[in-house]
């Protein structure tokens, strides 16, 4: 995992929740289009685009995020990760 985020605020459930409308604004931000799939029963976020992947995973504690970028977007990594954590720590 990239980056965890432990819960201050809310509870797996509620954390969740509310990321699955964060996630894809988030996304919008960097101006790249990505196609996001929510699975309800694992608690998770995956967004997959043209030479990056992201998985936000929901624990009973933490929600933990792991980002995958091709070559030529590695050095935005720590901004994207920065953008991440920031807007999860508002919701949960």
């Amino acid at each position: 995992m990239d980056l965890k985020v432990p819960y201050s605020k809310a509870d797996k459930k509620v954390g969740f929740d509310a990321a699955k409308k964060l996630i894809p604004e988030v996304i919008a931000k960097f101006g790249v289009k990505a196609e996001t799939k929510i699975d309800e029963a694992a608690h998770t976020i995956n967004a997959k685009g043209t030479g990056f992947s992201a998985n936000i995973q929901f624990t009973e504690t933490e929600a933990l995020v792991k980002v995958d970028l091709n070559f030529l977007l590695k050095p935005l990594k720590g901004k994207i990760l920065e953008t991440i954590e920031k807007q999860l720590k508002k919701v949960v």
